[in-house]
């Protein structure tokens, strides 16, 4: 007997995206990364929104079964039907289809709506084609499917003291536009299935579809012919003709050709590969140098934003500053003073945070940041829940200068960068200093072990050990701000 794949949701969907990441899950599953603390922490923040979307529906029956104990899961989902109560986590099979509801809510006499819990605030495509399969496979299964909804987060709820699930969410029916993928569903499962039952996984080249819409776990291993400097890296080229270039055969920007039209600072980035040396405008850089006023005050926030808002007047996903980190030099030749702020405990950590801030910012001086304007949504943010530092915040942002200027205006560039003007490649090449080594060394891990350490269970150990972590992190970033400022001095001197 030939044996007949089936496939679940999520393998759908990434069928939908790369046939070749397919083809890998069934049959070299080995070469799939394991999923990273990153994706881990979204995933997270869906059960838990997953939660509260159940609290919506009352005296819901929840199928108790594991993922992997199919038998049980079908089993339980039929009896559960009889009840004619919201059923949380129902599984059906049909043919080649496995699907588990979020939530089947009964309506009229015999039939169920689809309700699809999603974390994000609005609806995408890839939620109708997720709806149209798991239609397709109650409907097979022997189900009334009436209407297919999808339970998305509203981005305009603010928290006030707990959590309204009634307004955190918004239910969106999606039934008309979910019938347009209805009809390819068979088709697709078929063509599936036959990509799985292939020795070989079939040949695709890297494209858009490679992050959308998500980031495929096997980027690593498609993109491994690429040489370091390919058309990707190119400053502010579009990916599509990026893509588009890589499959016509350039892999290498060295190797593009007259036809190709670039701009001037992609023809910086292009000179500065092909002589290995920086580039350097001095005339653009003094111009940059004599817009800072000491006291120098280097500024950088990490912060957090859940689909869950944590503390009143917040929205989901709404950025809060948990941290920062302040250098501060009084005149060019004096010493350099270090301050730093970690929230501690389960509440809201800005009103600590904009207090330190006004005692320490001085009243004159530039507040210096790398992308500035993220700190300054921060403050500005802030100042609309915290009134009375209203008047402070808007006198300090006229004093923020933006230290990602002039690498943007490319007035130094050095092939290493790879296209970037991120503070993470400017930082290694123009001083020599980095994040080697550093257990926390990006803002996403930082938030998310933040996350971790004070609203998760764990031992006081480790809590210590991750907050020691996350002050040698957000120091480094003022600090090699100060590294940077201080290059930037001696290209011009």
């Amino acid at each position: 007997m030939t044996y007949q794949p089936f496939l679940s949701k999520s393998k759908y969907l990434s069928g939908l995206q790369c046939h070749k990441l397919l083809w890998h899950y069934y049959n070299a599953k080995e070469e799939i990364p394991q999923v990273d603390a990153g994706t881990q922490a979204i995933f997270n923040q869906g059960i838990l929104v997953g939660k509260y979307a159940k609290q919506l529906f009352f005296n819901g029956v929840e199928i108790q079964a594991k993922h992997f104990e199919m038998d049980k899961t079908l089993k339980d989902s039929r009896e559960a039907l009889k009840l004619r109560k919201p059923l949380f986590e129902g599984g059906f099979k049909y043919r080649n289809a496995f699907a588990r509801a979020d939530i089947l809510n009964p309506v009229a006499k015999d039939a169920w709506d689809i309700i699809e819990v999603k974390s994000s605030t609005e609806v995408k495509e890839i939620n109708l084609h997720d709806l149209a399969l798991q239609w397709y496979t109650y409907q097979g299964a022997g189900l009334d499917i009436n209407r297919c909804h999808i339970l998305h987060i509203n981005k305009e709820y603010i928290r006030k003291r707990d959590v309204d699930s009634q307004k955190l969410f918004i239910l969106e029916d999606v039934t008309k536009d979910v019938k347009k993928f209805l009809p390819d569903v068979e088709g697709m499962l078929e063509e599936m299935v036959k990509v799985i039952a292939a020795k070989r996984y079939p040949e695709i080249a890297i494209g858009l579809h490679c992050s959308d819409p998500y980031d495929c776990p096997l980027q690593e291993k498609c993109f491994k012919f690429l040489p370091t400097h390919n058309p990707l890296t190119l400053y502010y080229l579009k990916k599509e003709k990026a893509f588009g270039l890589i499959n016509d055969g350039v892999t290498d920007i060295l190797k593009l050709n007259d036809s190709i039209a670039l701009s001037d600072k992609q023809k910086i980035q292009i000179q500065s590969l092909r002589s290995k040396l920086e580039f350097v405008d001095k005339k653009g850089i003094r111009s940059f140098l004599e817009t800072l006023d000491y006291p120098l005050y280097y500024l950088d926030f990490e912060t957090m934003g859940t689909a869950i808002p944590l503390f009143d007047d917040v929205k989901p996903y709404q950025q809060i500053p948990f941290q920062f980190s302040l250098h501060i030099q009084e005149s060019p030749k004096s010493k350099i003073e270090h301050i730093g702020y970690l929230a501690e405990g389960k509440e809201d950590p800005r009103p600590e945070l904009l207090k330190l801030l006004k005692k320490h910012l001085g009243n004159k001086g530039s507040i210096i940041a790398y992308n500035a304007s993220f700190e300054k949504g921060r403050l500005k943010e802030s100042a609309e829940v915290f009134s009375s530092y209203k008047d402070w915040i808007q006198k300090i942002q006229g004093r923020i200068i933006d230290l990602l200027d002039p690498f943007k205006a490319f007035y130094y560039y050095h092939y290493k960068q790879e296209g970037s003007a991120s503070l993470k490649a400017v930082l290694p090449v123009l001083t020599g200093k980095g994040y080697e080594g550093m257990e926390i060394a990006d803002g996403g891990t930082a938030s998310n072990e933040y996350l971790r350490v004070t609203f998760g269970d764990v031992d006081a150990l480790d809590r210590r050990r991750v907050r020691e972590q996350l002050e040698k992190y957000c120091g480094q970033d003022t600090l090699g701000m100060v590294w940077i400022i201080d290059k930037l001095r001696e290209l011009v001197a």
